[in-house]
């Protein structure tokens, strides 16, 4: 879940900031900040919306020492006290400051102010793309050669072992015959353009079993090996789960953290349905109530796809991985 933080530094600002907290909830918290060199480094981080409510000045001061590149600067966008307008400076298509942006708009009837390129020539834009169905992009510099080409209206190629559902964009092609193009794979070994901009699907799903208070270095380097025997590369994992009673396990926990997979957890009654199709564990059932963890959880997580990879155990811990029946929607 994304943590939107809204920075003000007026009372009439900090008003409109608890106004959109309330509306966004949970995940929301409004600031009242008199130190931006202080309080940006303990918030820029990928993932995060950073809402300014004050100058574009003010915004693009405090965070420029922090600037990384556009794969991982979390989307920042700034908002007038008067709550005119809604601009998104940063991370418009990764990070989705362009689409929260509309959100908060929508929300105080403003005017959003969206100048990239693509989104004011309605083109495709590729990050958007990716970002919006599940797709790591590998070589994110060359995401302007995509974009200029159609721009330009111009030709690219698209290459993919995988089912193609719905119409492809305006000069997009199957396999076309140009110097740019996507190629959608697991595999980034694969360059059938000279200028190729890999995207991988998010398609494998981990499942986890694992004692109480594992260690963290030891789960991590198990984990780290089952992916290596199959030669799946970490941008290609979708999610990592488990049972509800780990839901708060630190090992697991860390490890979702640390590669930024997503977190998924399951009460037992989710996971029953599906214990007869793998081996059962008399030992898991009767601490958790479920035969088997690691695969029932990868199962369903993989919409109920195929377990390339059956429970291995090792140091008290577990893992399977599924695949998702993966398909390119457009």
């Amino acid at each position: 879940m994304n943590k939107i933080i809204f920075m003000a530094f007026t009372s009439k600002g900090h008003d409109l900031a608890k106004k959109l907290e309330t509306h966004f909830r949970d995940n929301a918290k409004a600031y009242r900040v008199s130190k931006l060199t202080e309080f940006i480094p303990k918030v820029f981080n990928q993932g995060n919306f950073l809402v300014f409510i004050g100058a574009v000045g003010i915004a693009v001061r405090g965070i420029a020492p922090y600037l990384q590149n556009k794969a991982t600067d979390p989307a920042v966008i700034v908002i007038d006290e008067n709550a005119r307008f809604v601009i998104p400076i940063l991370s418009g298509h990764i990070g989705r400051s362009n689409e929260f942006a509309i959100r908060i708009a929508d929300e105080l009837n403003a005017i959003p102010i969206i100048t990239t390129a693509t989104d004011i020539n309605d083109i495709f834009a590729v990050d958007t793309f990716a970002v919006q169905n599940g797709y790591a992009i590998v070589e994110v510099e060359k995401i302007k050669d995509i974009s200029s080409y159609l721009l330009e209206k111009r030709d690219i190629g698209l290459s993919t072992e995988f089912e193609i559902v719905g119409d492809l964009p305006p000069n997009i092609n199957f396999n076309a015959n140009s110097d740019v193009g996507i190629r959608i794979s697991c595999d980034i070994s694969q360059k059938p353009f000279n200028k190729t901009l890999h995207l991988l699907p998010k398609c494998f799903h981990v499942g986890i079993g694992s004692r109480k208070n594992a260690d963290f270095d030891k789960l991590n380097d198990f984990f780290l090996m089952i992916l290596r025997k199959n030669s799946i590369p970490i941008e290609c994992v979708g999610t990592i789960s488990s049972i509800e009673l780990k839901k708060n396990e630190p090992a697991i926990r860390r490890l979702s953290e640390k590669y930024q997979i997503p977190y998924i957890t399951y009460v037992a009654h989710d996971l029953l349905p599906y214990e007869h199709l793998f081996n059962i564990s008399k030992f898991a059932k009767k601490v958790t109530g479920v035969g088997n963890i690691c695969e029932t959880s990868a199962y369903i997580s993989s919409k109920k796809g195929e377990i390339i990879h059956f429970k291995t155990a090792q140091c008290g811990m577990t893992i399977a991985i599924a695949k998702e029946n993966w398909r390119v929607i457009f």
